[in-house]
Parts: C-alpha cells; structure tokens; sequence
C-alpha cells in the first residue's frame, strides 16, 4: 500500500499544476483520488450534479467539503434529467446519450470557463472492459483537458485497504449498493434496482411515472414489460422524420440556394449558427427563407440545420466547442461569433454521435428536403 500511495501521491505533483481540479462522483474511488490530491497539495475539487443524484450523494459531497476544507465546485446540465427524457427518450443499454449531457458537457463548460488545465479522476481500470484500454494520462474526446488517472492501476481491494487505514468517511449510500452513481441508469442490476423500490421507494415511482408518461407517448402497448420489468433499459424507439425545412436551388440561375422554412423560430434558429460554416447570407420574410452560397459544404449544412432546428437546449454540443462559442441560453443553442474559430468540431458526428443528442437519438426529429 505504500508503494501504490508513494506513486500516486508523485504522480500527481509531476503532472498536476495550480489549475488541475479533482473531479469527485460521490464514490470510494474518487474520495481516493481527492484525499491523494490533497495530500499532493492540491486544494480544489469539481462534482458533476446529474440532476439524478441521491439525495445522500449530494449531501455527502457536501460534508467532504467541510472535512477536508477545500473548495468544491458544483457543476449542472442546463436542463433537469426528466426535462430532456421526454423529448429524447430515456437512455438505455443501446442507447447511452446521458453521460454526454449531464456530466462530459458540463464538465467541458467548468474546464473552460475556470482554465482549468486536467481533471484529476478515480478511474480505474479493472471497473469495467472499457476501462481497461485507459492510461495514466489520457484525454476524453467531450472534454478540452488531460485526464490524470492516479490510481488506474489500483484494485478494488487497495482503493478499500486505503480508506480503512486513514479511516476516511464513505458515502452513506455503500450501506445499500457496492457501486454508486445516477439512481436511475439503465444498467443496474435487477438487485440494484429491487434496493431502490425498497429502500427508496419515492424515486421509483417518480421513475415509474415518467416512464408511463413517456410509454403513452410512444403508443407502447405492454407498458407492463416496458416499466416494470425494466424493458425500458434495452429500449431503442423507432425514428419519425419530418421534414421542416426546404431546400432549393435559386430559380434565377445564381450561384444561391433557398432554404425555405416552415416557421420563423426555425429560420432564426438556423441563422444563430449559419456563421459556423458561411459569413454571407441573407433572410427573407422575417426568417422563413434564407439565401446561402451554393458552394457551402452540404453534408455540414445538413448536420448544422438539423442541430439547430431540433435544439432542445441539452447543452451537450457545447462541450466539443474548444473555443467556448457555443452556449446555452433562454433553453436554446447560441453562438459567439467573435469566439468562433470555424473549426467545425461542432459539426462532427465522431466526437458526438450524430453532432446532436436529439438529431441522433430522439424518436421524433425535424430533417431537412434538399431539392437538385
């Protein structure tokens, strides 16, 4: 144990700076991590509030505060959990949007606005497959920092071993379940979830009633299999596309295309972004046509029209804008143009599937008719 902790302890102060914040979940690996860090001489901390937190989470993150006197940060989506579902639909096994808005995004947002150089994690490696394949210093492609991984390397059984030989407070929480996070995520386990409906039986039928709302929506006919036998966490809805925007080529010969609206809130909203990709362009009729360069990209026009015309403010396009032009406000996408850089990371479906949440997974979205 005093190999690993020398290590880690020497790991941090080579790689960590005054601007490194350790990012905190609530659970054993990250108190790890942060009591590392301070011992490190760090003094700073981040949490990311889903907005589906336990209660016990939030509280004990508060009391870590108090314990270790150290500044911690709290950071949220700009929109609740069950505010986003019911436009998108739930995340499930095949469907993960959710850490993409509630915890990469804002987190990238922090880094940004705080210059905030690395995040300092309680990752580790035998948690899961995926994990397997990080390093020591890695880098989320959804957040503009290095990622200092301290105790990648770790087992379950030193991470335990730690806490118990500096006698360090745990999350109330690990009374009830052996992993933490979001109370309602599509992957616990059927045991997980029975220690819900047992010991925290207002969040699962708060959960039960949105996924009833949501089942309605859908027109799900065994709402039985889909709510109570948890069919919702497998779940992938069939896509409904309609069209709202047109698309044409100038009928007087000129090197311009129309895009012809079905209301003005749509052609405004195109218009906030359209200085991504072009400076030069003009509206018509209070936003219902726009007239563009016919040499615009058109597999980015597409992508950028759809982001903004099926906005729904979750905010996570925001975390691959590196330059920070990209905000959320009065619950619709903006753009800074003096920020922007034109680098496109916004338009691209590698880092963020589809460039858009609701473009990518909601069961019903607005597309664009593009006419030769």
């Amino acid at each position: 144990m005093r190999e690993l902790e020398f290590r880690a302890i020497s790991f941090i102060r080579e790689n960590a700076t005054e601007n490194t914040v350790v990012s905190i979940s609530g659970g054993k690996d990250s108190l790890v991590a942060l009591d590392l860090s301070i011992r490190a001489g760090l003094d700073r901390a981040v949490f990311c509030d889903t907005t589906i937190e336990f209660r016990e989470t939030v509280e004990y993150i508060k009391f870590l505060k108090d314990f270790y006197g150290i500044k911690i940060d709290i950071v949220r989506a700009p929109k609740d959990f069950f505010e986003i579902v019911q436009k998108v639909g739930f995340p499930s096994r095949r469907r993960r949007w959710c850490c993409d808005v509630f915890k990469f995004a804002p987190l990238a947002k922090y880094a940004l606005e705080n210059n905030i150089d690395a995040f300092i994690t309680g990752l580790r490696k035998d948690e899961s497959v995926f994990r397997s394949s990080y390093i020591t210093i890695d880098r989320n492609p959804l957040v503009p920092v290095r990622q200092l991984n301290p105790i990648l390397e770790w087992s379950e059984r030193d991470v335990w071993n730690y806490i118990k030989k500096y006698a360090l407070p745990i999350n109330p929480l690990y009374k009830y379940f052996k992993r933490l996070g979001c109370w309602c995520c599509p992957f616990k386990t059927k045991e997980e979830w029975e220690k819900i409906k047992r010991y925290f039986p207002e969040l699962y039928n708060k959960l039960k009633k949105e996924l009833l709302r949501y089942a309605e929506k859908l027109g799900i006919k065994d709402q039985e299999k889909f709510v109570d036998k948890f069919g919702w966490t497998s779940w992938a809805s069939p896509i409904d596309k309609f069209y709202a925007v047109f698309s044409n080529p100038c009928d007087k010969g000129k090197p311009l295309r129309h895009l012809v609206f079905m209301d003005e809130q749509a052609g405004m909203a195109v218009a906030e972004l359209l200085p991504i990709l072009c400076d030069m362009f003009e509206i018509h009729e209070n936003g219902k046509i726009i007239c563009i360069p016919i040499n615009i990209p058109g597999k980015k026009l597409n992508i950028l029209i759809e982001k903004a015309i099926n906005c729904i403010g979750c905010g996570a396009c925001s975390a691959t804008c590196k330059s920070g032009a990209l905000s959320i406000k009065d619950g619709h996408l903006k753009l800074n143009r003096d920020k922007c850089t034109h680098c496109l990371s916004c338009l691209n479906t590698n880092l963020l599937k589809g460039a858009c949440i609701v473009r990518n997974y909601a069961p019903k979205r607005a597309t664009i008719f593009i006419s030769t």
